[in-house]
């Protein structure tokens, strides 16, 4: 036996606890939002019967919700489930809704995984060739007929396994989603990448931190603390530069900088007529949605407050608008 696997098979149980510990509510010293805040209305869960399986989601719709108002996925991560994911993003897309007047739905993963792109996943919803795609068309269609939502600015963002669904929804339906958002995530490599790509541009904002310990910013396996490989990512970098071809940028993006702890470098590429790309790289930052009202636990990584993850995501969709097809 290598010292390495002798470390592995040690650090094992201590890596188990803390991720239960995580999923539970809170470990090491973090103390997690326990309540949701007060909003105009109550936050719902439902079911809805896709093909031969029924899928578990929650929702959220404004009191005063206006018609023909957007919809945005909130798709949590690996082992999380909907009301997990509601924690780590602070309640914040709750508020923005309430704010802002859109449907906020967090559908639930076939045993808290999403099928996404990534060959190399070995969970449950990847074997069974789980149809995440349909859940999602489902969705849009149930809310579509119920609450009069605008299919033409429904958008995604998806946390770590989550923002792997989010990559597979831009690359294999653009046509239903009008924009993704993925944080914690790199584009899966072409070794590695099992989705059929339609190439056709969509918009797509990108949140990583350089220090993430599970998903590489530069690119390289992914893995839960040296355990579950799930194959190799190109790097933060490459993932929004591959968009931006996609979306017939040429020129030069423009970089800002924002914050001072824990610097987030803001590099977009905006011409005029185009499908906009961003990637919001977080210098430090951790396994993390970057927001103001959660702290993950530190074994994850740090959490920056100089950006709101989920005020910049619903910013970014919000700026969204139909566009021609860029020249080939």
């Amino acid at each position: 036996m290598t010292a390495q696997l002798a470390w592995r098979i040690r650090m094992a149980p201590i890596v188990l606890m803390l991720v239960v510990a995580w999923l539970g509510g809170g470990c090491v010293g973090v103390s997690p939002l326990s309540q949701a805040p007060k909003f105009s209305a109550s936050i719902q869960r439902a079911t809805i019967q896709v093909g031969e399986r029924s899928r578990s989601y929650l929702y959220y719709v404004p009191q005063s919700l206006p018609s023909n108002a957007p919809m945005v996925f909130v798709l949590h991560g690996s082992t999380q489930t909907p009301q997990q994911m509601q924690v780590s993003t602070g309640y914040e897309f709750e508020r923005l809704a309430d704010q802002h007047g859109f449907v906020v739905v967090y559908p639930a993963g076939y045993r808290k995984h999403w099928n996404d792109c990534r060959k190399a996943a070995t969970y449950a919803a990847r074997r069974r060739n789980i149809d995440d795609k349909a859940f999602v068309s489902a969705l849009v269609e149930h809310f579509r007929s119920t609450r009069g939502v605008d299919t033409k600015r429904v958008f995604a963002m998806g946390y770590s396994n989550g923002g792997h669904l989010a990559y597979r929804l831009a690359l294999e339906m653009p046509e239903r989603i009008a924009a993704i958002a993925a944080v914690a995530a790199n584009l899966p490599a072409d070794e590695n990448c099992d989705c059929r790509k339609s190439d056709r541009p969509v918009p797509v904002l990108i949140l990583n931190g350089t220090r993430d310990p599970i998903n590489p910013f530069n690119g390289g396996n992914v893995r839960l603390f040296g355990f579950a490989n799930r194959g190799p990512v190109i790097s933060a970098r490459a993932s929004a530069e591959y968009f931006a071809r996609l979306n017939g940028h040429y020129s030069e993006p423009r970089v800002t900088l924002r914050g001072d702890r824990l610097p987030v470098e803001i590099t977009s590429w905006q011409d005029p007529g185009r499908p906009e790309v961003v990637i919001a790289t977080i210098q430090g930052g951790g396994h993390v949605v970057p927001q103001p009202r959660y702290s993950a636990p530190p074994f994850l990584g740090r959490t920056t407050h100089a950006v709101n993850g989920p005020e910049e995501i619903w910013e970014f969709f919000a700026r969204q608008r139909p566009l021609p097809l860029p020249d080939r």
